[in-house]
C-alpha cells in the first residue's frame, strides 16, 4: 500500500439544543433530528471548509508523491473544538486523527492566513500519524517548508507545452489553486521560450473532482489558435496569438 492523499476534515459534531429543538417542531426521533441537523447547519459548513483548504492538502499530495506504508494511503485530519479521540484511527487504509480547531477564527482569516492555518493543521495531524506510525517523519518536514518557501501559491504546469505547426508558439495550460477558486490559463509563448502573454480561459471551484473534467488535451487548431478541450470533447477554449480568449 502507498501513502499519497492528505485531506482535512469538518466533522460532523451534534447539537443537542438544537436536535432536541427539531424534535420538538418536527415530531420526530432523534436519529431523524440528527439528520435534518447535518443538512441545515452543519453540510453546508463542512464542504466550505474542505473546499478552503483543499489548495494546500492538494499541493502538499503533488509535492510529496507516495511513500510505501504497510496499511495505510491516505491522512485525514479532523479539525475539531475538542480532541476526543486521542488515537490515530485507521479504517481500509485512512489513518484518521483529530487537531484541536477554532472554525469561527478560521473562517474570519483572510485567503493567505487559512493557507497557513491549513498547512499548520495539516503538518500537526501528519506529525501524530509518523509517531504513531513510527515513520522518518523527514519527507513530511521537506514537503512542508517547500510550501512555505513557495509561500503557500499552489501553481502549477499541466502536462507539457505543446508547438504549433509552424513551430514559432508553444502553449501550456496553467493552473493557479487558490482558497476560493482555481483559476486556468493558457500562457503563449514565441519559439525562444519568452512569454508573449496568458489569458484566463476557466474560473472553478478549488477541487479536483470540479476542475479536472476540463483538462483533456491541448491542441492547435491552427498557426495562431490553440485550444483546451475537456475530457468529453464537449467543450473547447480558444486563445490566438492576438490574445483573444472564449468558449466556444
Amino acid at each position: 500500500m502507498y501513502l499519497s492523499e492528505f485531506d482535512l476534515d469538518l466533522p460532523y459534531i451534534a447539537d443537542e439544543d438544537k436536535i432536541n429543538a427539531i424534535m420538538n417542531e418536527k415530531n420526530c426521533l432523534r436519529n431523524e433530528a440528527t439528520k435534518l441537523d447535518y443538512e441545515k447547519n452543519w453540510k453546508d459548513k463542512r464542504r466550505q471548509f474542505r473546499l478552503e483548504t483543499r489548495n494546500i492538502s492538494a499541493m502538499f499530495e503533488r509535492l510529496f508523491g507516495r511513500m510505501e506504508t504497510k496499511d495505510c494511503s491516505k491522512i485525514l485530519v479532523e479539525c475539531v473544538d475538542d480532541v476526543k479521540e486521542e488515537q490515530v484511527l485507521n479504517f481500509l487504509g485512512v489513518c484518521t486523527v483529530q487537531v484541536k480547531f477554532s472554525y469561527n477564527s478560521f473562517s474570519a482569516s483572510n485567503d493567505y492566513q487559512k493557507k497557513k492555518e491549513t498547512l499548520d493543521l495539516l503538518m500537526e495531524g501528519t506529525k501524530i500519524v509518523v509517531e504513531n506510525e513510527n515513520w522518518n517523519i523527514k519527507p513530511f518536514e521537506t514537503v512542508y517548508f517547500k510550501i512555505r518557501e513557495a509561500n503557500y501559491t499552489n501553481e502549477w504546469v499541466w502536462k507539457k507545452p505543446v508547438k504549433s505547426a509552424d513551430k514559432k508558439f508553444s502553449a501550456e495550460v496553467l493552473c493557479q489553486h487558490g482558497v476560493e477558486s482555481i483559476q486556468i490559463y493558457i500562457v503563449l509563448r514565441d519559439k525562444n521560450g519568452t512569454k508573449l502573454d496568458k489569458k484566463i480561459v476557466i474560473s472553478e471551484l478549488p477541487d479536483e473532482f470540479a476542475y479536472a473534467e476540463h483538462l483533456g488535451e491541448v491542441k492547435w487548431l491552427s498557426d495562431n489558435e490553440v485550444a483546451l478541450v475537456n475530457k468529453k470533447g464537449d467543450k473547447t477554449w480558444t486563445v490566438n496569438v492576438e490574445l483573444t480568449a472564449k468558449q466556444k
